[in-house]
């Protein structure tokens, strides 16, 4: 896993927690840039549905004109 996990979710009373469960982070993943994407991806434990989002994601994303 990358150092980043893009699933962070925030801190509440000094924890630091992430999205976990697959509607969570699907909702999450449309709102990340490509290099989200590609971190996410790496995350132990990814949905099998949250992967197939990302990748599509990132597909659409390569495909725009400014994705860098």
């Amino acid at each position: 896993m990358s150092e980043k996990n893009p699933f962070f979710a925030g801190e509440y009373s000094g924890m630091q927690t992430y999205h976990v469960d697959a509607a969570s982070r699907l909702d999450a993943a449309k709102r990340f840039n490509l290099e989200e994407c590609r971190a996410a991806l790496q995350v132990k434990g990814l949905q099998k549905t949250v992967a197939t989002a990302l990748e599509r994601r990132i597909r659409k994303l390569e495909r725009e004109p400014n994705h860098g």
